[in-house]
């Protein structure tokens, strides 16, 4: 395939779903079934696409790498451009499958799960939009390039969880979305800033080749890396900027299914996977700890909540952590493998939890399930594929991939963390069961829901068979696409080295392996035996746990810290400066405004009393004047005669006296 032909594919990727969202959203009320099918056929042109290149990807081999471009965006000075470009390599083939391929079966899934709503055709609109921002992130070449995207995400993600924005609980879950990942996002920023004026360029390779040379200098190459996994963190939800994504729920649940596996969250593993020639020993360090940290954070807390979504979304925070454990031990491949692996999984389980909830009549709580298994069986079984591969069953998943890569990687580099991960991994497949079980095996817990549940339709069936079918073979083609485009330039210090191959992560230690298997295994027959059991029963196991229980249900109190700590004390302030404008700055205003009043009220009094009676007072004494002169006029000649001859008189008088 030619360069011409490639380059002319990745356009088609952007083109169609930006067309499609412009037609949309101007036309999609006049169009038939609200424009689904519009923007079905612009996500699937984006598809077929990104699936040749791919396919054109796998041919060329590890030495698979084309750019095209940079073309002018802005001229800012004579020496200084802004350029956008396109990069093409094994890592941006396998992110444009997976975006347009799980936006394109959320769209389908939509066609059932939206139908009937008021602003159904808006949704398809933003689903469009939202799928070209992701696209423009990963196609860029460039850092400013990339920020284009990154921040249309993020503006997407705001519409999309307060797309029922008659509804308190989702506009305030978009604005804390937005308003969290708009802090992580002054990394970005910073980032950009040092990056751009140290090396004259904001371009990738540029960035890598001048860290290489050494022209950036270590404190700034340091805090550059640092702002980036800052940027990272917001947008993927690491500690402690996590605490956005369990709100988001509050949006459709396609839109959750978009966000978790394929878009947003999405975008922080990969800025960090593109990013990762540059960053210092001292910054994986941060990554790594940071990513075992939130791993092990988010999935306490999963354990713990009882609304099928909300356990996915602790879920997927817990799973982000994990990526970033493998980006930040050197398990590059691991770390980006797991990012595509848990797309699938996490996607078919989001739309797997949407098939529930819309069968159960938009029921949410696991409490009020049970036994859906037989009403449901297309989604109780597909589900149960999501969980095994989450938990990492090992040989007949992909997740047991990418987990035990990430593992392996960590085993090799710092104990502490490896064992930190292996925990999670417990900990993921325990409550991954406890929600399968809750949710589909047992007796119903409420007659109600069990009664007038029922499977949902093919438009939405349809693709989680897809996606359960590419749960399971994913694994080898993305793996073997992402061995295409290892990290090159700065390389690691010896002790976080990157592990270059999936034998090398895999075969580190043949117990690491064993050990994984024995936590996904075992933490899936404990979650079966724990909540399969009878309720009275399972109620005597949790009474010496009630304390931590309640921790983790209460997700560690982080809202309520970040209420006191950071939300209180702005209100707080923002009230003291209310007042200190009203009292002070307005009340210095109308002391000025009432003291211009009182001048021009003394002035007018002055002006009537003084002027205006002075010019009156002239005005009654030449009028008294005339009134003694007009007296004098008779109108008899002799008279004025008269006075004539006695004027006379009296000039020549005075002369003679003088």
């Amino acid at each position: 395939m030619s360069d011409a032909t490639l380059q002319t594919l990745c356009f088609v990727v952007l083109a169609a779903p930006l067309l499609g969202f412009a037609l949309q959203y101007t036309l999609g009320r006049r169009l038939a079934k609200g424009g689904d099918l519009l923007t079905i056929g612009a996500i699937g042109a984006s598809l077929v696409c990104s699936l040749l290149i791919a396919y054109e990807a796998l041919q060329g081999g590890a030495e698979f790498t084309k750019t095209f471009g940079p073309w002018t965006w802005l001229q800012v000075s004579e020496t200084s451009t802004w350029t956008i470009g396109i990069t093409l390599d094994g890592l941006t083939a396998v992110m444009l499958v997976v975006v347009t391929l799980v936006s394109f079966l959320v769209h389908v899934f939509s066609t059932a799960y939206m139908k009937g709503d008021p602003k159904y055709g808006l949704f398809f609109a933003w689903l469009q939009l939202f799928s070209f921002s992701m696209l423009v992130l990963v196609l860029a070449n460039n850092l400013l390039h990339l920020f284009m995207g990154w921040e249309l995400v993020g503006l997407c993600s705001y519409k999309l969880i307060g797309f029922w924005s008659e509804k308190p609980a989702p506009c305030n879950a978009a604005r804390k979305a937005f308003i969290t990942t708009r802090i992580g996002d002054l990394g970005m920023m910073l980032a950009i800033c040092i990056l751009g004026g140290a090396v004259g360029s904001f371009e990738f390779e540029a960035i890598f080749a001048a860290a290489a040379r050494g022209d950036i200098a270590e404190p700034w190459l340091l805090l550059a890396g640092l702002g980036l996994f800052m940027a990272a963190a917001g947008k993927s939800a690491q500690l402690p900027l996590h605490v956005w994504l369990p709100d988001a729920m509050e949006g459709p649940t396609p839109v959750s299914a978009l966000i978790h596996a394929a878009t947003m969250v999405a975008a922080g593993v990969y800025l960090i996977g593109r990013m990762a020639p540059m960053l210092t020993p001292d910054v994986m360090v941060v990554i790594a700890t940071v990513g075992a940290m939130t791993a092990l954070v988010a999935g306490l807390i999963a354990m713990a909540q009882n609304d099928i979504k909300r356990v996915l979304a602790y879920s997927t925070v817990s799973q982000l952590g994990y990526m970033f454990l493998g980006l930040g031990v050197g398990a590059w491949h691991a770390g980006l493998f797991h990012l595509t692996t848990h797309a699938f999984f996490k996607a078919l389980m989001f739309l797997g939890s949407g098939s529930v909830i819309h069968g159960c009549h938009h029921e949410q709580d696991m409490r009020k399930m049970g036994g859906l298994r037989k009403k449901m069986p297309i989604t109780a079984w597909t589900f149960l594929i999501g969980v095994l591969a989450i938990a990492g069953v090992p040989w007949i998943t992909s997740g047991f991939y990418s987990k035990d890569g990430i593992l392996s990687g960590a085993y090799g580099v710092n104990p502490l963390l490896f064992w930190i991960g292996l925990g999670g991994a417990v900990l993921t497949a325990f409550y991954m069961m406890r929600l399968y079980v809750m949710t589909f095996e047992g007796e119903p817990r409420d007659a109600q829901v069990h009664d007038h549940a029922h499977e949902s339709p093919k438009a939405m069936t349809v693709p989680l068979i897809v996606l359960a079918a590419l749960t399971l073979i994913i694994g080898p083609l993305a793996w073997h696409t992402l061995m295409l485009a290892p990290p090159t330039g700065v390389e690691p210090a010896a002790l976080w080295a990157t592990l270059q191959s999936l034998e090398a992560e895999h075969h580190h230690a043949g117990t690491v392996m064993w050990m994984a298997i024995a936590a996904g295994i075992g933490g899936l027959l404990l979650g079966w035996l724990v909540f399969h059991t009878r309720r009275e029963k399972l109620a005597a196991l949790k009474a010496p746990l009630a304390p931590l229980e309640n921790a983790f249900a209460n997700k560690f109190w982080f809202d309520e810290l970040y209420d006191a700590v950071l939300i209180r004390p702005a209100y707080a302030l923002g009230r003291a400066f209310k007042v200190l404008d009203e009292r002070v700055v307005d009340g210095l205003v109308n002391l000025v405004g009432r003291g211009g009043v009182t001048t021009g009220d003394v002035s007018g009094a002055h002006d009537r009393g003084v002027v205006d009676g002075l010019v009156r007072a002239i005005g009654h004494a030449c009028q008294r004047l005339g009134g003694v002169f007009s007296a004098l006029q008779s109108g008899r000649v002799r008279l004025y005669l008269s006075i004539s001859v006695g004027a006379l008189a009296l000039a020549l008088l005075l002369e003679h006296l003088l």
